[in-house]
């Protein structure tokens, strides 16, 4: 995958991220309110995040090492761009009972522990907000850890997920700054476009995989 599909990715998936983080990044603590201090403390919540997608991304990329050593990189590319276009078409798609429970019992967690920085008195509790909400399950961030999955190597998956990381943060940046700045009509008209560039994804996964499958019996011969 091109690295700089994680980056829009992330860009246009901010819209979405509004509505989900949003409130977090608002409630950020501290009680200097200088534009100063609020541009300190949202660097230091979404960097939280960048570092945590990055981290993702680098155990993710593991797992996709597994697969190309197996030699399932093909057919995971197929299946995880299929899944990528079924959930960008179906947003609403409810998840199977115990797959909804761990979803369910990990966001009540997460959300537990950062309640609990929200009473601290640290000037760096941004960061371990920013750190925690990264671990939140969000469509986008599966969507980005698909393709980061199969990428060429464990570097290139954290990567991949840190320049998706930075791809939200001018909105976020600015969500945390100007909270108004984006009228709920204008997220509305713009959330769209994040589907159907995760439809992208899924179809560069889908066609990455079948070149792949196409490749190995020209290569097989050649050999």
């Amino acid at each position: 995958m091109e690295l700089w599909t994680g980056f829009t990715l992330g860009l246009l998936g901010s819209f979405h991220c509004i509505g989900m983080c949003g409130p977090i990044a608002l409630a950020i603590p501290g009680e200097n309110r200088s534009t100063s201090s609020m541009f300190f403390r949202g660097l230091l919540y979404n960097f939280g995040r960048i570092l945590t997608y990055a981290f993702i991304g680098f155990v993710f990329g593991i797992l996709g090492l597994g697969a190309t050593i197996a030699g399932y990189q093909n057919v995971l590319s197929i299946v995880l761009g299929i899944l990528v276009i079924i959930f960008a078409l179906f947003p609403h798609i409810k998840l199977p009972a115990k797959a909804n429970a761990l979803y369910s019992g990990l966001t009540s967690k997460i959300t537990k522990h950062i309640s609990k920085l929200y009473k601290s008195s640290s000037r760096f509790s941004s960061l371990f907000i920013g750190l925690l909400n990264g671990f939140l399950p969000c469509g986008f961030v599966v969507t980005a850890l698909a393709a980061a999955l199969i990428t060429s190597t464990t570097f290139h998956s954290a990567i991949y997920m840190a320049l998706f990381g930075l791809g939200t943060l001018p909105v976020m940046l600015m969500m945390n700054m100007a909270p108004g700045f984006i009228s709920p009509g204008l997220r509305s008209k713009l959330r769209p476009f994040s589907s159907y560039f995760a439809i992208i994804i899924g179809l560069l996964l889908i066609w990455r995989g079948y070149s792949m499958m196409a490749g190995e019996p020209m290569h097989m011969m050649h050999n």
